[in-house]
């Protein structure tokens, strides 16, 4: 799994900025083999071209041809059938990709307004009133709860966001033609990381292509081929010079806060979504704050107490192919209730001969708001780097990052990103002027802005132009909240008065029967999940016992909470499997 990534590292950031702008002869590819070159093509990653040929009443488009008379021939290589470059609502996108009625292709927000005649295209305002994006600034991102069996969650989230999906697998596709390494697919690089992807992970990618074809007309190989885009493309690209982020944990007596400004390119607009995931197999319930077509995790805190965020890190020097950093934070959120357990994770993945991260290196910050310790974990392909809480000043600790490795852990003395060590240098200038840090204190900080407006290298990031980096939303995390803001904190502090907060409700155990029986974190419970992980969920019958146990699970349950009997019978029985376990 140490496989070098060909070709020279790739400039995301400026691709990002520069799409709009580059001539359409650049993309004069056909990437969706209909005939058409993307230019030309109002569907371009949808095969809806001449060479395919139409589709007659009763066909479904994407699917096989069944009716008698369409043969291969006449509906396209495979048997598949396209409406031929249709475009019915004259609004230039094509008949075969157009999912939404009205202006545009998609209605990402979900409220009943396609994204070209939204007035909020990213929040949800089916009154059409811009009160919930004043001036631009969106006022509240979307909140969804998803529970149940991880392939069930997966399923939900893409009948959810089936739109944010396709948006952000169509926008990376076009983008990796362009930039991805010669000779990589999105799947090349899953397949050589699939030995070590934690099931939950495999099952709700497997999920999401399932519910694409649910309530899209597309295949199952095309949502796949949608899922592994969305999901594998950063990791191809491994840009140099990221879009920026600033993070710092600071602790004393008024509180322990863990703060984070998430930088992107403006003219994506904040995709991410709040997300609150209550699987029923025994892991942690967590909240998150990610685009929902991604199934890792950037910034998270979970029912015990464990928070993290997530800057990327440089420089990585010899990358390699391997287990995505931010796939790892999510086994975090899902397995770990103390810093110990959070750390050991990261260290103990390393341990394993082969094993390596891979292209995203990364800077981290973590807590236990338990007992408010805190970490810093710098992550690089082959090595990790762990330092503890320091000293502010009397009876303040505290961690901090922007996006370039630190010490002894930069492994380029000569590697210099302007906007990161300024960053930095002003988040060390600041920070020690408080005399007191509480939440009121954590805003002041992530909503500086310099003497004036913000620009590339203040806290709350304004890169300028219409297409540059900015903050796009802003986190601080306690034990019991997440507070949030959407674009640059100090001008929706401004416009809003006060950031969002979502109250954390802990996950009840009730659902999952190991845990009833044991416990969350028994000896028990943890060797039946290593025994699921490790062995079971790695053949086709392996994964079958598990589905079925998700789904009698809960039945189970409910009757040994009215037969404590039967609750004996079920623990006898659970105690055999154990000792087999142990005679492997």
């Amino acid at each position: 799994m140490n496989n070098k990534l060909s070709g020279k590292p790739t400039l995301i950031f400026l691709t990002l900025t520069l799409l709009c702008f580059i001539p359409s002869c650049v993309f004069a590819a056909d990437s969706d083999s209909d005939g058409l070159e993307n230019p030309n093509d109002n569907c371009p990653r949808t095969a809806n071209g001449p060479s395919l040929g139409t589709c007659t009443a009763g066909d479904t488009i994407g699917k096989t041809c069944t009716i008698p008379g369409n043969n291969a021939s006449e509906c396209g290589a495979g048997g598949f059938c396209s409406m031929n470059q249709e475009d019915t609502e004259l609004d230039g996108v094509g008949d075969a990709c157009d999912y939404c009625v009205g202006d545009g292709g998609y209605d990402i927000d979900d409220d009943g307004f396609c994204d070209g005649e939204d007035t909020c295209p990213y929040v949800p305002n089916p009154d059409q009133q811009d009160d919930v994006c004043t001036s631009g600034v969106q006022m509240f991102a979307r909140f969804d709860t998803f529970e149940g069996s991880w392939q069930e969650i997966g399923q939900q989230v893409a009948h959810t966001y089936p739109d944010n999906i396709i948006d952000f697998a169509n926008t990376f596709g076009t983008i990796l033609e362009v930039l991805g390494p010669p000779g990589w697919t999105p799947q090349m690089y899953y397949d050589e990381i699939a030995d070590v992807i934690p099931q939950s992970i495999n099952d709700h990618l497997q999920g999401m292509a399932i519910g694409l074809t649910e309530v899209r007309p597309l295949t199952y190989e095309t949502a796949w081929d949608m899922v592994m885009t969305t999901n594998m493309a950063i990791e191809l690209l491994n840009m140099p010079e990221p879009p920026g982020c600033t993070g710092f944990v600071v602790s004393s007596n008024a509180g322990t806060f863990l703060c984070h400004n998430t930088d992107a390119t403006k003219t994506a607009g904040n995709t991410s979504v709040v997300m609150n995931w209550k699987p029923n197999n025994g892991d942690n319930s967590y909240i998150t704050i990610d685009p929902p077509s991604w199934v890792d995790v950037s910034y998270g805190l979970n029912d015990k107490g464990i928070g993290i965020t997530l800057n990327a890190g440089r420089p990585n020097v010899n990358a390699e192919v391997g287990m995505p950093i931010n796939f790892m934070v999510r086994y975090v959120m899902e397995h770990a209730s103390t810093l110990s357990e959070a750390v050991d994770c990261f260290s103990d993945f390393l341990d394993t001969p082969g094993n390596n991260y891979g292209t995203s290196g990364a800077i981290l910050l973590l807590v236990d708001f338990n007992d408010s310790s805190m970490a810093k974990i710098q992550v690089r392909s082959e090595i990790i780097e762990v330092t503890y809480g320091e000293e502010l000043k009397p009876g303040v600790a505290y961690v901090y990052g922007t996006n370039h490795f630190l010490g002894d852990f930069n492994p380029d003395p000569d590697y210099y990103y302007e906007s990161s060590f300024l960053r930095l240098d002003r988040l060390l200038e600041i920070l020690p002027a408080y005399d007191t840090y509480d939440l009121e204190t954590c805003w002041d900080i992530l909503s500086d802005h310099g003497e004036g407006d913000a620009n590339n290298n203040t806290i709350s990031r304004d890169g300028g132009g219409f297409a540059a980096t900015a903050t796009v939303f802003s986190t601080v995390f306690t034990g019991e909240n997440v507070y949030y803001t959407i674009q640059r904190p100090h001008e929706y502090l401004d416009l809003y008065g006060d950031p969002i907060v979502i109250d954390f409700e802990p996950q009840s155990s009730s659902d999952c029967l190991v845990v009833e029986i044991y416990g969350k974190h028994a000896e028990e419970t943890e060797r039946l999940r290593h025994f699921r992980d490790s062995v079971l969920s790695k053949t086709p019958e392996g994964q079958e016992l598990i589905q079925l146990y998700y789904q009698w699970s809960p039945q189970v349950v409910r009757k040994m909470e009215t037969h404590k009997d039967f609750m004996k019978t079920v623990k006898g029985l659970i105690n055999r499997v154990l000792l087999l376990i142990e005679e492997e």
